[in-house]
Parts: structure tokens; C-alpha cells; sequence
């Protein structure tokens, strides 16, 4: 079970930064500056990303650790 709890601690830390790359690569929002999307939309998802990413990494390590 904590195997079980570790592999997925990792692939959500890998999602969060999917996430926060997603406006950037894959999913880009629109070129105007002044529309929503590109000035608050996709700076908010790449923030939520990281935090998804941090957290996630910091779950994996103390899993790794109790190890």
C-alpha cells in the first residue's frame, strides 16, 4: 500500500507540472495581452501547477523516506 501511495505522489507531482505548462505548449491561450486568458487565466494555472507539483513532490519525499 505505501508503494501504492508513493507511485501516485509521483504522477500527480508529474501532472502539476503538465498543468503548469499546459498554457504555455500544448493548450496555448491567446496572444492579445489584454484578454483574460493570457493575463489572468494562464498565470493562475501555471501558480496552481507548482503549487500542485510542490506539494505533490513533498509527499513523495516523506513517503520515500518512511521507506
Amino acid at each position: 500500500m505505501k508503494k501504492l501511495n508513493l507511485i501516485l505522489a509521483s504522477v500527480s507531482a508529474l501532472f502539476g507540472l503538465l498543468v503548469a505548462l499546459a498554457p504555455y505548449t500544448f493548450a496555448k491561450v491567446c496572444s492579445m495581452p489584454k484578454m483574460h486568458c493570457h493575463a489572468v487565466t494562464a498565470p493562475t494555472e501555471f501558480v496552481l501547477g507548482i503549487l500542485i507539483f510542490a506539494f505533490s513532490a513533498f509527499q513523495a519525499a516523506l513517503l520515500w523516506k518512511k521507506r
